[in-house]
This record gives C-alpha cells, structure tokens and sequence, in this order.
C-alpha cells in the first residue's frame, strides 16, 4: 500500500466548486449520457497525451484527479495534483486511495515549481478560471525538464466570448461576440455565477511563446462518432468547438534551470 499524501495551502476564498449545490449538480451532469467531458475532452486529451509510462506529472486544477488515477494506473511515476477546491480535493484524495499519487490543495495562482522535477504538465479545463495566465506557463516551464510537455485543455475562445446563448437552456445557436475583448465573462453556470476568462486563440499562442515552449499541436473538440449513442448529439457538436486543446514541448537543448530567489 502506497502513502497518499495531502498537503494543505488554504485558500482565502470559497471555491465555486466548494458549494454543495454547484458539486451534486456538476457530478450529475458528469455521469449524463454523452457528456461533453467524456464524449469530446477525454479522447483528445489522452490522444495527445500518449504513453504516461514512467512519466512524473504535475496536473494544474486536477478536479477529482480522475486522470491521476488513469495514469498511474498506466504507469506513471508520480503524480501530483493542485487544486483549489477543498471539496474537490477530498474526493481527489478518495480517488487515489491506494496510490503513490499526492494533492496539494492550493491555487494554480500560488504555485511554485521545483526546477525540472516533471516530464508533463497537465491542466484540463482549469485555466479558464484564472485571469493572469502568464506566471503559470512560465512556472510550468521551470517545472518541466527538457523535452518535457504542457498539454492543456480550456474552453474555447468561441465559446468563452459570449455566454448569452445559454440562456436557452440546451444550445442550439451559439453567440459568439466581443470575441477580441480579453477578460472577465460571468454568467451562470449550474446554477450559480462564475466568472470566466476569455482569451482569443493568439493569446494562448503568445502565452506558449512567451513562456520558452515549442508548440507542437493545437486541436479542437472535433466529435467522432463512436464516441457518441445519441446521433443527435453528434451532429450538434459537429456546430461549433467546445474545447481547444494546447500542447507544447520545452526543448531538449533548453539551458539548465538556475535557483530562483
């Protein structure tokens, strides 16, 4: 049996997911049929992950660290999780009872890399939530040792521009407006406000560029049919890109990692 370890850095604010209404209403969309999560983030997102296989992992707003989980599973080894929310950090601690793999229970804001202590860094639809994005890629960098990966999933900047069409209940037309006006979006989302950041595609490149990484991919939330029961709900999300997905490379040949101050 493996030691499963909490580390606590306590937030100074209540997170939305720490709202008992918000969490029994995100878990029950979570187990809907042909959930976007399942059915348009998870392949894509494994697909440019490849093989964990001895990988070390840090993952940026890991949830309830389902995917630390699967990749220890396939044989990574470690895994660290951060996240914000207390109750999505006891439900991450339950999910890698019996593991190697540990939770840091704090902002993706606040933390600070080890130099060179990951082969990839992760973050699946967490980076939305965050207004300053800049210092996070950069302390991912710091983190990754040459020839590691970032890989992240956020929503897409189609759909984070304008959050008006959800008013209708279930979409069937989407707005997309104010699309070059970065910055905060509230609306509400199961129920309650949140806020969100809107980014256009080019600053999440700038972002990547910025930061010293050599992208290598950029997907969208294409459907694929077998991934789907409902051929209804194939064809809608055949409309317009739910999730945009990022991964980049730090170079073989970066310089070795100097002690900060």
């Amino acid at each position: 049996m493996y030691e499963l370890t909490y580390q606590s850095f306590m937030p100074d604010r209540e997170e939305f997911y720490d709202n008992p209404d918000v969490r029994a209403k995100y878990s029950a969309r979570r187990t809907q049929p042909d959930n976007p999560n399942e059915t348009l983030e998870r392949p894509i997102f494994l697909e440019l992950a490849g093989s964990l296989n001895q990988l070390d992992i840090i993952d940026l707003g890991c949830g309830d660290a389902s995917f630390g989980k699967e990749a220890l599973l396939q044989g990574a080894r470690s895994y660290i999780g951060i996240e914000a929310s207390r109750a999505m950090v006891d439900l991450a601690l339950a999910q890698l009872t019996n593991t190697s793999g540990k939770v840091h229970h704090e902002r993706v804001e606040n933390w600070k890399a080890q130099s060179e202590q990951a082969d990839l860094v992760s973050s699946r639809l967490a980076l939305q939530y965050v207004e300053n994005l800049e210092p996070i890629f950069q302390e991912a960098y710091q983190a990754l040792r040459p020839g590691g990966r970032m890989i992240l999933s956020v929503e897409h900047p189609v759909i984070t521009s304008n959050f008006a069409s959800l008013a209708e209940g279930l979409r069937t037309t989407w707005l997309v407006d104010d699309y070059f006006k970065p910055g905060a979006r509230v609306h509400q989302w199961l129920g309650h406000e949140v806020t969100k950041y809107h980014r256009t595609i080019e600053e999440y490149f700038n972002l990547v560029a910025t930061a010293g990484f050599q992208l290598e991919r950029i997907r969208e939330s294409r459907p694929q049919p077998q991934n789907f029961s409902s051929q209804q709900e194939y064809e809608r999300r055949l409309r317009i890109p739910l999730f945009l997905f990022i991964s980049a490379r730090k170079s073989i040949h970066a310089s070795p990692a100097r002690d900060r101050t």
